[in-house]
């Protein structure tokens, strides 16, 4: 499948220009990740409850996490101890590989731009159809390694549509490796990932996935928050829920307003009004009624027409405006835990 092909073919070509056509006898050189003191931050607590194996796992992960230079040390550590674990501390563990993450990613795509630099290696990316396989890799020894070494710590590589590369977390990698040793609450987390790892939401300014799509993820962000209201991921779920919101309510480049009135199409409306039909006991469902509310008060217009010369469409309305400010602390309201 060459998905990309066409996307990488300028930015390989800039880098061409930069690096020459050198030959592959010049040894590959790729900085070596600074020493790990910010890993060592979020430790793996050991549960002094738990068995003591359980406890001694931990205390060993925390020191692979503290000493730890690439990410498969880390990922090999819970390939061989996570499935002897309870779900407890399974989830632990997991939760210490993504603060090794945190910081170690940022230092692969450091690196990684170092190392697209180097002579002969664009050529060789630029061979590769998508999904990559690193053992195509000819005459390079060192970069196939290198190369390898992040995608044996769960790391895949990812090309935008602005023709950039870059390494992400492989979640689909993850959920295959340690979804079924996890608690349902990290199982959720996963699946929320793995979806949006598959398709962003959002993307080239606009959304990349139909309106209808969006709330289903809204819907199931509200479930993980809603049965799990104290859940290990509470935080980073609520801050996706709130940016899935935002795009739903708001996110109307295309296709969304019609320029003549600035008013709302129709047909967004109805995917409003059906949302809340479908869902009418939800949380989002209240947040959504408000606004179409707000929409009738308007009488659907969204925006202020714009400046003549300057752009099309000019502020929003101010009541619209207010009600979009408004979003993350509606959604406060409605997940805040209950004492």
């Amino acid at each position: 499948m060459k998905r990309y092909k066409c996307t990488l073919i300028p930015l390989l070509a800039a880098f061409a220009l930069l690096t020459g056509c050198g030959s592959q006898d010049k040894q590959l050189t790729v900085q070596p990740p600074p020493a790990s003191s910010g890993n060592a931050a979020t430790p793996a607590s050991p549960d002094q409850n738990g068995s003591k194996a359980d406890i001694e796992v931990l205390q060993q992960l925390q020191v692979t996490v503290n000493q730890a230079k690439e990410a498969r040390e880390v990922t090999a550590f819970l390939d061989e101890h996570l499935k002897q674990v309870d779900a407890k501390t399974a989830d632990q563990m997991f939760l210490a590989l993504e603060s090794f993450y945190a910081s170690h990613v940022s230092v692969v795509n450091d690196n990684f731009r170092n190392l697209l630099q180097q002579p002969g290696v664009t050529d060789q990316l630029y061979a590769l159809d998508y999904p990559y396989d690193f053992n195509k890799i000819q005459n390079d020894d060192k970069l196939k390694q290198w190369l390898q070494t992040q995608t044996a710590g769960k790391l895949t590589l990812m090309a935008t549509s602005d023709m950039s590369l870059y390494w992400q977390v492989d979640y689909p990698a993850l959920q295959a490796a340690y979804g079924n040793f996890l608690s349902n609450d990290l199982k959720e987390y996963l699946a929320i990932q793995v979806t949006e790892g598959n398709k962003a939401y959002t993307g080239d300014g606009g959304l990349q996935i139909s309106r209808e799509d969006l709330g289903k993820r809204l819907m199931t962000a509200e479930n993980y928050l809603t049965v799990y209201p104290a859940g290990l991921k509470k935080s980073q779920i609520q801050t996706l829920y709130t940016d899935y919101l935002k795009a739903y309510l708001s996110d109307y480049r295309y296709d969304a307003i019609d320029e003549s009135t600035m008013k709302l199409l129709p047909a967004v409306k109805k995917n409003y009004q059906s949302f809340v039909k479908t869902r009418p006991d939800s949380k989002t469902a209240d947040i959504v009624t408000a606004y179409v509310s707000l929409l009738q008060e308007n009488q659907d217009v969204i925006y202020e027409f714009g400046q003549k010369g300057v752009s099309i469409i000019g502020d929003p309305k101010p009541n619209i405006a207010q009600f979009w400010d408004s979003l993350p602390e509606r959604v406060n309201q409605a997940f805040q835990a209950k004492k």
